[in-house]
C-alpha cells in the first residue's frame, strides 16, 4: 500500500524508531514528528494500560501470598499484555463520514492543536515531494539478492526461538528488507521471492520431519541457519571464585587445631574406653 501511495503522488519512505530497542518502522518522508505524535492518541492510551497491567502482572499473589510470576516480564508476556490493553483501549466505532468532510476536519484540528506552522500543513504534499527528491537524489533503489539473502536470513535466525524458522518468516523479512532498500518504489514482481529462494539454498538447512501429509509442502518445512556457531568467538567470563575452584585457599596453621565438637567427641571415646577397661578389670 505505501508503494502505490508513493509512486502515485510521487512521494518516497523512511525509516523511524517508535519504541527505542525495537526495529524502524517506514514512513512517508517529509511527515514531521510533532504531526505525527499529534495523532498517535491510541499509542498512548496503548502504552499507560500495558504500564498497569505490567504492575499487576509483577506484583499479583497467590492465596499464599506468594508472586505468581516472575518479577520481569518476558517478551511473549509482554505481547500478551499488549493485546490486553489493545483490547481495553479500543475506541467505540464511528459512523462513516465523507472523505472531504474528514480532511476538513483533521486539517482544521491540525492547525489548532498540532504545533505544527500552517504553510506545513497547506503545502504538506509539497514538504512530503520535496523530502521524497532528496531520498532519491542520496539513495540508489539497488537490490543485492545475494546480499539481502544474507540479511534476511541472519535477521530471521536471531529473532525466531532456536534459530528455527519457515519459508512464510523468510518472505515477511525479505519483503521488510526490500522497503527499506527501495524507499517507497514499487518492487519488481516475484523479487521477494527469489531473495527467499537465494536463502534457502544458500544459507539454509532443512531439519523438517514431516508427520503428515502436509508437513511435505514447502511453506510448512522448517529451517535453520546453514552456517556454524562454533566459528563465533565465545563469552569471556569471569575469573570464578577461589571458593568453587577444586584448590581451595590454604588454612591457616592457627585454624587446624580441632574445635569444641571434636575434642568432645574425642573425650567420650576416651570415657568410653576406661569403662570397658574397668569393667574388664
Amino acid at each position: 500500500m505505501a508503494a502505490e501511495v508513493c509512486e502515485v503522488l510521487g512521494l518516497a519512505t523512511e525509516p523511524r524508531t517508535v519504541t527505542p530497542g525495537r526495529r524502524p518502522v517506514m514512513e512517508i518522508a517529509g511527515v514531521p514528528h510533532e504531526l505525527i505524535r499529534w495523532t498517535a492518541r491510541r499509542s498512548d492510551q496503548i502504552a499507560a494500560c500495558i504500564e498497569d497491567l505490567e504492575h499487576e502482572y509483577v506484583t499479583a499473589v497467590d492465596d499464599n501470598g506468594e508472586l505468581k510470576f516472575l518479577p520481569v516480564v518476558s517478551e511473549r508476556g509482554r505481547a500478551k499484555l499488549n493485546q490486553m490493553a489493545a483490547r481495553k483501549t479500543r475506541p467505540p466505532k464511528q459512523k462513516t463520514q465523507p472523505l472531504a468532510q474528514l480532511r476538513a476536519w483533521w486539517k482544521s484540528s491540525a492547525i489548532r492543536t498540532s504545533g505544527v506552522a500552517v504553510d506545513i500543513i497547506n503545502s504538506f504534499l509539497e514538504y512530503a515531494r520535496a523530502a521524497a527528491a532528496a531520498i532519491r537524489a542520496r539513495v540508489a533503489a539497488v537490490v543485492d539478492v545475494a546480499l539481502a539473502a544474507v540479511d534476511v536470513t541472519a535477521t530471521v535466525f536471531v529473532m525466531n526461538e532456536g534459530g528455527r524458522f519457515r519459508r512464510r518468516h523468510l518472505l515477511a523479512e525479505a519483503r521488510r528488507h526490500l522497503a527499506l532498500v527501495l524507499r517507497g518504489r514499487r518492487r519488481d514482481p516475484g523479487l521477494d521471492d527469489r531473495i527467499v529462494a537465494a536463502a534457502i539454498s544458500t544459507h539454509c538447512l532443512d531439519i523438517s520431519e514431516p508427520k503428515t501429509v502436509r508437513g511435505l509442502e514447502v511453506d510448512y518445512r522448517l529451517y535453520t541457519a546453514r552456517w556454524s556457531l562454533s566459528a563465533l568467538p565465545a563469552r569471556r567470563r569471569p575469573p570464578p571464585h577461589p571458593a568453587r575452584t577444586g584448590n581451595p585457599r590454604p588454612i591457616p596453621a592457627s585454624r587446624l587445631r580441632p574445635g569444641p565438637r571434636a575434642r568432645k567427641r574425642g573425650s567420650g571415646k576416651s570415657s568410653a574406653s576406661r569403662c570397658s577397661t574397668t569393667g574388664l578389670s
